[in-house]
């Protein structure tokens, strides 16, 4: 079916034609107090159409690709081509010398019956509604997500990827001496058969109870733990600093510092699509190119940028791999755990901080200097346990001065819905805002 097109778009005059297909599938669902109050699935398919005209690279994206609204679109890319001013490499892939194996998912979601999916949310609600401290659960909700992808061009490309997990939680509200906090835990399963509504609620009540009573703590520096999620986040949101675009643009400290030391010593950051763990493999990105695990800090040192076919060209280098929904990012971005489990890891601290919530990642980051001010919850640690929950405070330091300050890495590795993956960390002091007392 493509190849036709494709073959279309040639006799029209463009040098190289490319069709980029995805199809997404998903259900959705919504309990309160034992009833449904939302169902909603979905299939969407769309195809993104890349051509070169005249050294040119043009893009059409639609969701009906048809012999009628083929044509259509390649006498508007021409229209676009000519009218373009600027050129930049303009490269359609013609594929890389292997690919890596990823093995497919092939639990079928789709096989187990909506009314079973429905009862484990109601028996989640009933579970973490025992606890004496939750006054309501505000949502229990189920979400199935299945992807495909497909590239074919008229280079001999031809690839297709998958990915097919499901992933639930239950928000409770808990209420203690008129203190009230929020608390779930999110269940991200490979098979419906993993989910255990009993010990699924007891994740979030525990994550709820850590939450109450919370004291106020002095405005200092306190050794700082962050939990594998929440390192996590950080890890997410300063992926940026390792794109070859934004070193392009000069939006990235990281610019300069290829093959230098910028972390402690037993760091390894990988960016691994293919780590089994993970909600989703990728072996290759969205421009065909082979993804395969690399290590972007290697015990320390910063070993090189994400590429895109465009800025590896820019720079003269491979492309990696790593280009995704129109920009660059890690495939599998993952910090490699270490040996110590968490009691060890706080062992010796005698006042800290466990951080296991963060606020306001995106406006409280700035992404080019690597400063940070979030607002943060979570346990103080007093003689080497966890003590106390905290009341919400202002956690701020420096992300670079912060990774040449870690102390201890945990073996918790855990991956999030998003992909990332970390362990607990011990980033050392870090400046934490309470009240003054």
């Amino acid at each position: 079916m493509f190849e036709k097109w494709i073959e279309l778009g040639l006799k029209k005059g463009f040098s190289d034609v490319e069709i980029f297909s995805t199809r997404q599938k998903s259900l959705s669902i919504e309990v309160y107090q034992g009833k449904v109050e939302n169902l909603t699935t979905s299939d969407v398919n769309k195809a993104k159409i890349k051509a070169v005209y005249d050294e040119k690279l043009v893009s059409f994206v639609l969701e009906d690709l048809n012999d009628e609204t083929a044509n259509k679109v390649f006498d508007k890319l021409k229209l676009n081509a000519e009218a373009l001013t600027v050129k930049e490499p303009a490269i359609i892939f013609e594929g890389s010398k292997s690919y890596p194996k990823v093995k497919d998912n092939d639990f079928d979601f789709d096989s187990v019956p909506v009314d079973k999916k429905i009862k484990y949310l109601i028996d989640l609600e009933n579970h973490i509604l025992s606890n004496e401290y939750v006054k309501q659960v505000d949502s229990t909700n189920y979400t199935e997500s299945y992807g495909e992808t497909t590239i074919i061009n008229s280079k001999g490309l031809n690839l297709t990827r998958k990915h097919n997990f499901s992933y639930a939680y239950g928000v409770g509200i808990f209420e203690k001496n008129g203190d009230i906090k929020t608390g779930y835990e999110l269940k991200l399963v490979k098979s419906f058969d993993e989910y255990d509504a009993k010990k699924d609620a007891e994740a979030s009540i525990l994550n709820g109870l850590s939450k109450l009573d919370g004291i106020s703590i002095k405005t200092k520096k306190y050794e700082t733990v962050f939990s594998p999620k929440r390192f996590g986040d950080m890890l997410g949101v300063f992926s940026g600093l390792f794109s070859g675009e934004a070193a392009y643009r000069k939006m990235t400290a990281l610019k300069d510092k290829v093959g230098e030391k910028i972390a402690v010593e037993n760091f390894n950051l990988w960016d691994d699509p293919l780590n089994e763990k993970a909600p989703f493999q990728n072996s290759f990105d969205d421009e065909g190119v082979a993804s395969n695990p690399k290590k972007i800090i290697d015990n320390g040192v910063f070993t090189g940028f994400l590429h895109s076919l465009k800025t590896a060209k820019l720079f003269n280098q491979e492309p990696t791999g790593n280009a995704f929904g129109g920009g660059i990012g890690p495939a599998g971005l993952y910090l490699e755990p270490g040996k110590d489990d968490f009691d060890t890891l706080i062992k010796d601290i005698k006042e800290g901080f466990y951080v296991t919530d963060l606020v306001g990642l995106h406006a409280g980051v700035n992404h080019t200097n690597g400063n940070f001010s979030l607002q943060a919850g979570g346990v103080f640690i007093k003689d080497g346990k966890l003590d106390h929950a905290v009341k919400m405070v202002v956690l701020s330091g420096n992300w670079f001065d912060l990774l040449n300050s870690i102390k201890g890495i945990g073996n918790d590795l855990t991956f999030d819905v998003s992909g990332v993956g970390s362990p607990s960390v011990n980033v050392g002091m870090l400046m934490v805002s309470g009240e003054e007392k």
